[in-house]
């Protein structure tokens, strides 16, 4: 089981139906905390509703976004993934990240919907299982 210390969280269960960037921001510079001293850092997605396909023309990209002020503005990498696959339980991480990060998430077509948590880890995808809530 994997734990996911709140400061690290990127998006808690963000509800998106429009391109928005995630709701934190993490700095990685605080020394005091140290976070991911000398280790790859992850950006993990988890889907916990899934996203609307109902028309066909949705689409969500999501990005691992950095910089040197917490306005990032540098997209690293992304990910077009098409919405049928973003289920309930649904998970994938991305790397690479500078001192600020956070996630821009980019919803397009007529009634884009997805639900989303997204947090900072040092663990790679194949090490964990992600779950859609039981609630």
């Amino acid at each position: 089981m994997s734990l996911v210390d709140a400061r690290l969280e990127l998006s808690d269960a963000q509800a998106l139906t429009a391109s928005a960037d995630s709701t934190n921001v993490i700095d990685l510079s605080q020394t005091a905390r140290q976070i991911g001293a000398g280790r790859t850092m992850y950006v993990h997605f988890n889907v916990t509703v899934g996203a609307d396909f109902t028309t066909g023309d949705e689409t969500y990209t999501f990005g691992v976004a950095t910089g040197a002020a917490t306005s990032l503005g540098t997209v690293l990498s992304s990910r077009a993934i098409v919405a049928t696959t973003l289920v309930a339980g649904y998970n994938f991480p991305m790397d690479g990240v500078l001192r600020y990060v956070g996630v821009e998430y980019v919803l397009a077509g007529t009634s884009p919907s997805v639900t989303v948590d997204a947090y900072l880890s040092d663990q790679e995808a194949f090490s964990w299982q992600s779950y859609p809530d039981a609630i």
